[in-house]
C-alpha cells in the first residue's frame, strides 16, 4: 500500500487572532504556500524597509496590541529551526533590529522568537521570524508562546 504524500505546514489556522489575520492565514493554509517566502510574500500588507544579507526588516501588518512598534525580521529563505541559522544569519538580524532600534528611536522592548513546531510555539506562520515589539509606555504587549 502507498502511504499518500502528507502536505507540509506552512501556517497553523488554531492561533490565528479573529478578523482579516484569520481570513488570511486561512487562505494561506489552503494554498499550502509560505507566506514568508519570497515567491509568496504578497500577502504582507506593508514594504520592505531595509535588508541585511539574507535577510529583511517590516513592519508587522498585524501589530500586537499595545505595540508602539512592531517590526518583523524575515529569513528570506525558507527556515523553521533555530538550528538552520548561522553565524551570518545572527549578525545580519542583530544589524537590522539595531538598525531600527536606532531608525525609530526604540526605548525600550523585545526581540522575540518562535521556532520548531507550531502546536508547540503558539505562532501562525512556520517561517521562522522575529518580532521586535517595542511597547507603548507603561503598557504591556502579550506575545504569546505555546
Amino acid at each position: 500500500m502507498i502511504k499518500p504524500v502528507k502536505k507540509k505546514k506552512v501556517a497553523n489556522i488554531k492561533y490565528a487572532r479573529a478578523g482579516e489575520y484569520r481570513r488570511v492565514i486561512e487562505e494561506i493554509v489552503s494554498k499550502g504556500k509560505c507566506p514568508f517566502c519570497p515567491d509568496n510574500f504578497r500577502y504582507h500588507k506593508n514594504p520592505t524597509i531595509r535588508r541585511n544579507g539574507g535577510w529583511l526588516i517590516t513592519k508587522s501588518g498585524w501589530p500586537y496590541e499595545n505595540s508602539r512598534h512592531h517590526l518583523i525580521i524575515i529569513s528570506k529563505r525558507h527556515v523553521e529551526d533555530l538550528a538552520e541559522l548561522t553565524i551570518e544569519d545572527l549578525t545580519a538580524i542583530k544589524e537590522l533590529a539595531d538598525w531600527a532600534v536606532r531608525r525609530f528611536g526604540i526605548k525600550g522592548g523585545a526581540l522575540a522568537i518562535r521556532f520548531g513546531d507550531t502546536d508547540y510555539t503558539g505562532a501562525t506562520v512556520c517561517h521562522l521570524h522575529f518580532h521586535l515589539i517595542a511597547p507603548q509606555k507603561s503598557k504591556t504587549v502579550n506575545f504569546p508562546v505555546g
